[in-house]
């Protein structure tokens, strides 16, 4: 039996349930604290100096049921063949990589996400957890300061992973429902999701969003993209971060000269891998500073969380992959 308890606090609609943490929007009033994209790392940052060494413990899922689309679609597949130090990205080349943005008037960028069926967009707990209200979903802008805002979808519910520790940055992983489907084009497509457990180490890794080009500098208005190593967690381990990194987590990234890396804004972006189709690895989650040497980006392992995204994604349909 499965017990659902409702809560008012605030603007916000709180609704528990034993699988994870749902909040829907409600007409109680409006809520915006300013949480900004530098303030939101700056705050990972810290939190990585103080988490505490104990085991998280495992939450298990029914095998779920995904629902392909009933339009024939593939995941993964650019629309052009083929970040600190990174490259311009071509015209709409990965288009399941999103925007989210606040404000109204003044739309401001504060962490990316990646467009994983028709209805849901994946980014980051940390990006979310204090900002659930008034969300935009902004879909093939290539240029932030166009007056193209690309398609456009509000948030009507935000998914929290159950086990999320932000103190930890553990689970660091979120799903936004979008409030109407995204149709499935030529131009559109969502990313495909791994396969439990797979392993990505001694890959090539990609990170693409619109955060600060340099550390302290200014966010990009064009999508940009990095490629990165993906390393082992005990390499991960012997650098600064230590017994910090966990099993659900992936680390990219060169450790020796740092150089490139994803930023300030970038986070809750994806980490995506071609093997024919681009697969998401990691979600962007935290770094000490940006491409700094000895501290690769830190992502949440996408790998570990398949079951759970797929139960909690019913109402969606997937691509083919």
């Amino acid at each position: 039996m499965k017990f659902i308890i409702v809560v008012f606090l605030g603007s916000l609609l709180v609704i528990c349930t034993q699988s994870s943490y749902v909040y829907e929007p409600s007409s109680v009033g409006n809520l915006q604290p300013d949480y900004s994209a530098k303030n939101a790392k700056q705050q990972n940052e810290l939190f990585a100096n103080y988490f505490f060494n104990f085991s998280q413990p495992e939450v298990k899922y029914n095998r779920p049921h995904k629902t392909e689309c009933s339009t024939k679609c593939y995941c993964g597949t650019p629309n052009v063949n083929r970040i600190v130090g990174g490259t311009q990205v071509r015209q709409n080349k990965y288009p399941w990589t999103a925007q989210l943005v606040r404000g109204r008037y003044f739309p401001r960028l504060f962490c990316g996400g990646s467009l994983i069926n028709d209805r849901y967009v994946l980014t980051a707990a940390h990006c979310v957890k204090n900002n659930r209200d008034q969300i935009t979903i902004r879909l093939l802008q290539l240029d932030r300061s166009s007056r193209d805002p690309g398609i456009t979808r509000q948030v009507a519910r935000t998914i929290i992973h159950p086990s999320y520790d932000s103190t930890r940055i553990v689970n660091d992983l979120a799903l936004l429902r979008l409030d109407s489907p995204v149709p499935m084009t030529e131009k559109v497509r969502p990313v495909c999701l791994p396969t439990a457990n797979q392993n990505f180490e001694g890959k090539t890794g990609i990170v693409a969003g619109w955060g600060l080009i340099t550390q302290g500098g200014v966010t990009s208005n064009y999508l940009r993209e990095v490629s990165l190593p993906i390393i082992t967690n005990q390499e991960c381990r012997n650098t600064r971060y230590k017994n910090k990194i966990e099993d659900v987590m992936i680390c990219a990234g060169y450790v020796k000269q740092g150089g490139k890396d994803a930023c300030q804004g970038d986070s809750g972006g994806p980490l995506i891998v071609n093997e024919g189709r681009f697969k998401l690895a990691g979600v962007v989650s935290f770094g000490f500073g940006c491409a700094q040497p000895d501290a690769p980006g830190v992502y949440t392992r996408i790998s570990k969380f398949v079951d759970w995204i797929h139960t909690s994604t019913r109402d969606s349909c997937y691509c083919s992959g």
